[in-house]
Formats: C-alpha cells, sequence, structure tokens
C-alpha cells in the first residue's frame, strides 16, 4: 500500500485502483490569518486546527507519492503571512523624563488543566474497512481487529495543534517546525489504540439569534433568516401545519437551532426554502389568504 503525499488527502492506496477520481486534494497552501484556517485554494474557513484537517479537498486527480524536499517546500517563502497575526504592543507614551522607568508585572502561576480523557472505540463497533485513524498525527487505515486495536499501535499527540511566531508544533510535546510539511510528520508523542468511531459527541456550540423578518404576496409569505455561510448539507429546515423547525450550522462549527410558532396555519408540503449567500429564504403556502399582521403567535 502507499500514502498519498497530497495536501488533504493522506490515504493509503493501491496503484491499480488510483484513477483520476481516487483523490480529493488541497492544491494550494494552508492560510491561517487572524484565526481563521483555511487553504489558498478554496473559500471555507474554520477556527479550530480539527475542523480544517477536516476541510474537504476542492480539487480531484490521482493519488500522488511524491516525495517533498525542503528546497521545494511551498511553506518555505514568507511563512509568516500564513500565521495567526497577534497584535502588536501599543506603542509607549513620550516622557520627559531622562530615565524611563519599568513596571514591573506580577504573572500568575498557571495551573496545568486536567487532561480529558483519551476517547477509545466501543468494544465489538462495526468499522468500515480502510475507515482512517481520528487521532492526530496518525491517519493509520483499519485492516483487521486484531492489528488495529491491538494495545500501542497508534502513535498519536492526545494535545491540541500549536501554532505561534512562525513555529508549528503540539501542545503535548516539544518538537516544534518551521513549515507545515514538517509539522504534520512530527512523531506522536503518545502509544494508545487505533480510535475509527469513538464514544464522544461531538460538541455543538449554540450561535447567536439569527435577525428575520418577513413579507407577504397574498397566498404566499415569504420569511428570511440572515445568516452567513451556512453548511448546507449538514443544515435543515422543516415544516408542520404552525411551525418552522431550523436547524442551521455555520462555517465555523457553531449550530443555531430553533422552532417558530407561526401566527396562522400553513400548507407544509407546498412551502419551501432555498439557502442563499447570506441568509436562508423561506416561501410559506398560506393555508387562507387572510392578511398575516405578524409572522409569530407570540410576537408583540
Amino acid at each position: 500500500m502507499l500514502k498519498c503525499t497530497r495536501n488533504g488527502c493522506g490515504k493509503e492506496y493501491k496503484d491499480s485502483t488510483n484513477d483520476q477520481m481516487a483523490c480529493q486534494y488541497h492544491p494550494g497552501i494552508p492560510k491561517f490569518h487572524e484565526g481563521l484556517k483555511g487553504w489558498t485554494c478554496c473559500k471555507t474557513r474554520v477556527h479550530s486546527f480539527d475542523d480544517f484537517m477536516k476541510i474537504e479537498g476542492c480539487k480531484l486527480g490521482a493519488h500522488e507519492n511524491k516525495p517533498k524536499h525542503k528546497d521545494d517546500d511551498p511553506f518555505k517563502a514568507d511563512l509568516t503571512k500564513y500565521d495567526d497575526v497577534l497584535p502588536a504592543p501599543a506603542p509607549a507614551p513620550a516622557s520627559n523624563t531622562a530615565t524611563p522607568v519599568k513596571a514591573v508585572v506580577a504573572v500568575p502561576e498557571q495551573r496545568a488543566a486536567e487532561p480529558e480523557p483519551i476517547d477509545e472505540d466501543p468494544k465489538g463497533v462495526a468499522i468500515a474497512q480502510g475507515a482512517t485513524c481520528k487521532r492526530n498525527g496518525c491517519q493509520t487505515a483499519y485492516a483487521s481487529e486484531s492489528v488495529s486495536h491491538a494495545p500501542e499501535q497508534c502513535r498519536f499527540h492526545p494535545g491540541m495543534a500549536l501554532f505561534h511566531e512562525g513555529n508549528k508544533g503540539w501542545t503535548c510535546c516539544k518538537p516544534r517546525a518551521t513549515d507545515f510539511d514538517e509539522f504534520m510528520h512530527i512523531k506522536g508523542c503518545t502509544l494508545g489504540r487505533h480510535l475509527f468511531v469513538g464514544t464522544k459527541p461531538e460538541k455543538k456550540v449554540q450561535a447567536d439569534k439569527c435577525r428575520r423578518d418577513f413579507y407577504q404576496m397574498g397566498s404566499s409569505v415569504i420569511v428570511s433568516i440572515y445568516a452567513k455561510k451556512i453548511d448546507r448539507k449538514a443544515s435543515s429546515v422543516g415544516f408542520t401545519p404552525n411551525t418552522i423547525k431550523l436547524h442551521l450550522v455555520h462555517g465555523d462549527g457553531k449550530v443555531y437551532d430553533d422552532e417558530i410558532v407561526l401566527n396562522a396555519f400553513i400548507v407544509p408540503e407546498d412551502s419551501s426554502f432555498e439557502y442563499l449567500s447570506t441568509k436562508v429564504e423561506i416561501k410559506l403556502a398560506k393555508s387562507s389568504p387572510a392578511a398575516w399582521t405578524v409572522l409569530e403567535r407570540d410576537s408583540a
């Protein structure tokens, strides 16, 4: 088995099954700026490194297994423009005194946070052949229960990615790299079992309430829910005779769940919605032609 070296892929493959639709990768390079992480070749931006690693490639092609050399490294030139930008300290005010006095600031002692328990696959859980290990720094494909779930088969990083002042590494160990490819090859500092499924539910952060308004045209009511960068595959809009049920997943992973209780009844099967660049536009089919004075039953 060969391992693909294209950005965003890293899957194992056989030459016999490799074709122009086998690899989904990023032809660009990582771009980290002002807390957002993504690739120069596509528009998706996220906040956490875990979400960055899950951004699907924007181009299809054949897998490649080419060794990367430092001299050809695309991250070598002007690396600082892809690092998180930290605010520069404010300039000191002008002083007429001959000898400036530096203020001494006491730094409180930092206590290490308690490490979270390491997630494990439940016993007997079904795992698809070829599934990739979810642990940071691993990427091993599932082969069999006896091999893939044996103790100390997985070498991984239990910490989080740490990018600061041009250096890249992990919070759980000391090795640091100056380019992204070297960072991806920092060997894990912990041994354990591979993780293909896990038991921890994904943490969902509730987004702020979305602004909305409405207008009506005879037999229909048009509702606008203002929300940018909605993940269309993960989001949903549902209808009942007197409610709109919203589940909107933002590009940064935050979730907005809401139920709008309508002031009058609608025909659910004739109602529809559409995701636009800055909003979700919903068209409600009225069950009677009467004009709506308000959208929601509890509106003032």
